[in-house]
């Protein structure tokens, strides 16, 4: 099969960069909620004070994040999984 008889991607162009900017923000507000929820149920407990207000900020700010790049690494393994590219002959 030769480059003329291949499909071409259909994950190009503006529409798929603003789904997945939606998708991103939604995904990104959902980690907020649940890092937050678990940050302050597991500080609760603690006496105040115990945990400095800077570390607190980084973990309910960079958990998200980090959680958002696991979620995105594990769509591109189960797409890549799901729909393996063809090998190249030639």
């Amino acid at each position: 099969m030769d480059r003329s008889q291949q499909k071409p991607r259909t994950r190009l162009g503006c529409g798929y960069v603003l789904m997945s900017m939606f998708i991103t923000c939604l995904l990104l507000i959902i980690n907020g909620l649940i890092v937050t929820a678990i940050f302050f149920t597991l500080t609760a407990p603690l006496p105040p004070g115990s945990i400095h207000p800077r570390l607190g900020q980084g973990i309910v700010f960079l958990g998200p994040i980090l959680l958002l790049l696991v979620e995105w690494w594990a769509f591109d393994v189960a797409s890549d999984w799901l729909r393996p590219r063809p090998a190249k002959q030639g």
